[in-house]
């Protein structure tokens, strides 16, 4: 509670900065509710797991979760709830969005909508144009406070000036309907916020705003959000670590030193990890308890990549022997790879996976194919084969209306009025094909049911995982046991440590791999080992790395095994 005031957190890995930002957050709630005051609380989060955090934390607390008149959520869930949708409900007087970066009707959308107003286009010049309209971004023209069109399908400026009007009219008609891509988010919220008035209304209904993990907010988004909330009225504050941007081609936060509250004694690990990742990143001055205790990092030298992998599981099982509290500790021991092709160099035919869960369907797809299917096979079953049906399903220019009509319905699954409109939508269509009419009583309305009372285990839908090789990207904000960097080909994090340590001269490498390397060295509780090729290896830089770091062969492990065994 003694930070209250518009501020930048740097918070450093280990810093506790979830545990401190929900204990904040749970001491002004009750402060809140002590004093009577309805003033807003607005935390922005990354991602929905960070949401689940905060919401978790304030259960045990006793607070509840985040309700009205607070918000948490995403930055895309903030802009959409209060500036997106209210301006379509008051510029174009409804609210069915579909959000999504692929709308397989565009193409034909934009077609129609060119042969309606330009019928002297033969059809070959329409459906090259409309090609053209979804690769064309929309961007927010400030100078004139309006949607413009940007020419990104490489098409000549002759031909783009020539014919950006109709491709710009044509592409706002699509998005007007609703049809949205995510960044279309920002572009909407913009038009919105011109009005001051809806900016105040904003800024009046949440006094308090934190914005969590600002390095990884969209630029576009956070300029927004000071726009609105960087006021004397406000409380603004912006927590994360700039030095965690590893977003290629996102540019890092810059924040000002003035306005900035440092977090940088870690609770993850000691100060042997502590000391060689502040020689990497410098300016992080990070510090640690002296409870806490790590190994010196190590460098593993290695002639041929195929001898990392077993060496680091070696490593790790002559660790686990001198150390229990190793040995006993719940985190995991990962290996990092800047480039999922080196997997199987590591791992002779290993593939890299992406440790995701398989994607999950929304019901609203599932719904569609479903009512889709149906009418297919009823009127193939009459008239022709299922591919031919489709086509000629696909050009009634239906799915509009379809769309329209399952949004309400998952809003209201119970309404009879809705069931009554898709029965009357699909009534039409076997109406033009002589089919005998449905109710409300066939057997579709059965499998809906089903569809929307349908609930899923993520842990039961997620892929088994055997191997244990990742991105340094996929285990951002992960805390492990031990992690093995490798690093192949052009050896970028090779050539920072380097030149960290003074052992080359500086050379133009992207901030960043230099932020890579800083994440992936920051991961550990215990172990961090970097293999190095022992072509890259020299006396000199042994007696540099060896003050700080544990230097390890891969051929003295290799004997030291052999002798064990015999």
């Amino acid at each position: 509670m003694k930070l209250f005031e518009t501020k930048t957190i740097v918070a450093y890995p280990g810093a506790g900065k979830t545990t401190a930002l929900a204990a904040k957050i749970i001491l002004l709630l009750r402060y809140l509710i002590t004093i009577g005051s309805r003033e807003g609380v607005c935390i922005i989060t990354h991602t929905n797991v960070a949401v689940n955090e905060i919401n978790n934390a304030l259960q045990k607390a006793g607070v509840g979760n985040v309700n009205h008149p607070h918000f948490i959520g995403t930055i895309h869930e903030f802009f959409n709830r209060f500036c997106v949708i209210p301006f379509f409900k008051t510029k174009l007087k409804h609210s069915n969005l579909f959000i999504d970066n692929q709308h397989s009707g565009d193409i034909e959308f934009y077609e129609s909508f060119l042969a309606q107003r330009h019928s002297w286009m033969s059809e070959s010049v329409r459906t090259a144009i409309a090609k053209r309209i979804c690769k064309s971004g929309l961007f927010f023209n400030s100078s004139q406070g309006t949607l413009d069109l940007e020419n990104s399908s490489e098409w000549s400026l002759e031909k783009f000036e020539k014919h950006k009007a109709k491709m710009l009219a044509a592409k706002i008609a699509r998005k007007e309907q609703g049809f949205l891509q995510h960044d279309d988010t920002f572009l909407f919220s913009q038009l919105f916020l011109l009005n001051s008035r809806c900016k105040n209304i904003l800024k009046n209904r949440f006094k308090y705003i934190f914005i969590d993990e600002f390095q990884d907010t969209p630029p576009i988004g956070a300029e927004l959000l000071r726009d609105v909330f960087d006021s004397e009225y406000n409380v603004f504050q912006m927590i994360g670590d700039p030095y965690q941007t590893i977003t290629y081609g996102q540019p890092m936060p810059v924040t000002k030193k003035e306005q900035t509250f440092y977090m940088n004694l870690t609770n993850r690990f000691g100060n042997e990890v502590a000391q060689p990742l502040n020689t990497v990143m410098p300016n992080a001055n990070i510090q640690t308890s002296k409870d806490k205790k790590s190994f010196a990092p190590v460098i593993l030298l290695y002639d041929e990549e195929t001898e990392i992998y077993p060496a680091y599981k070696s490593i790790i099982k002559e660790y686990e022997e001198q150390e229990s509290v190793f040995k006993k500790s719940d985190k995991k021991d990962k290996v990092l790879v800047l480039a999922k092709k080196w997997v199987p160099i590591l791992k002779d035919g290993l593939v890299y996976k992406d440790k995701k869960p398989k994607k999950i369907e929304t019901n609203n797809i599932r719904l569609k194919r479903l009512i889709t299917d149906f009418i297919v096979k009823r009127i193939a079953n009459n008239r022709g084969n299922s591919t031919e049906v489709k086509k000629w399903i696909d050009k009634q220019g239906n799915n509009i209306e379809l769309n329209t009509i399952l949004l309400t319905f998952l809003k209201n699954r119970n309404n009879n009025e809705i069931k009554q409109k898709l029965v009357g939508f699909i009534n039409e269509i076997f109406e033009k094909k002589g089919i005998s009419k449905i109710n409300t009583k066939n057997q579709l309305f059965s499998e809906i049911e089903k569809i929307l009372s349908f609930t899923f285990n993520i842990e039961e839908i997620a892929e088994d995982i055997d191997d244990n090789i990742f991105t340094i990207h996929a285990v951002k904000g992960e805390t492990l046991r031990s992690v093995l960097v490798v690093d192949f080909e052009d050896k970028h994090l090779t050539n920072i440590l380097l030149y960290r340590y003074g052992k080359c001269e500086q050379r133009d490498y992207l901030y960043t791999h230099h932020n890579l390397l800083y994440v992936a060295m920051s991961r550990v509780t215990h172990l961090f080992i970097f293999a190095m090729n022992k072509n890259d290896w020299n006396d000199k830089l042994r007696d540099k790395l060896q003050q700080s770091w544990t230097i390890k062969e891969v051929d003295s492990i290799r004997n030291k095994e052999a002798v064990l065994l015999s």
